[in-house]
């Protein structure tokens, strides 16, 4: 069984994600890494919003700010080129796209081969 996955939002085609154990295995990586560097993200913020208020941001917690949210923005491409297998346009495509579509483009993946999302036209044979 295959979930189809609606890119076009992005400008992108219509993909066929199997439901297998490979992409359900993936889906759960993306979802752990996700939350791991979401967490990262969010500590280094609350850091860098505490220093604020206190004292002058030192570059390296300015480094380290940047280093969480460019991890947090290169985990959703690498996790979504090849559970749908991109080409290198469709990937270049995926990059130049709002960065909120590439999470809701993510979010839908993991919902759809998870069986999360109950929508009942996605499923196919």
């Amino acid at each position: 069984m295959s979930v189809k996955i609606n890119g076009k939002k992005l400008h992108l085609t219509t993909f066929d994600v199997p439901t297998s154990g490979k992409n359900m295995r993936m889906c759960l990586v993306a979802q752990r890494d996700l939350a791991k560097e979401s967490e990262s993200f969010d500590a280094f913020n609350k850091k860098v919003d505490a220093l604020k208020k206190d004292e002058e941001l030192d570059s390296q917690t300015m480094i380290d700010f940047y280093d969480a949210q460019i991890k947090l923005i290169d985990t959703y491409s690498k996790f979504l080129q090849p559970i749908l297998n991109l080409s290198d346009e469709q990937t270049q495509k995926l990059e130049d796209s709002d960065f909120k579509d590439v999470v809701d483009l993510a979010n839908e993946v993991i919902a759809k081969v998870l069986g999360l999302d109950s929508s009942k036209s996605t499923d196919t044979k």
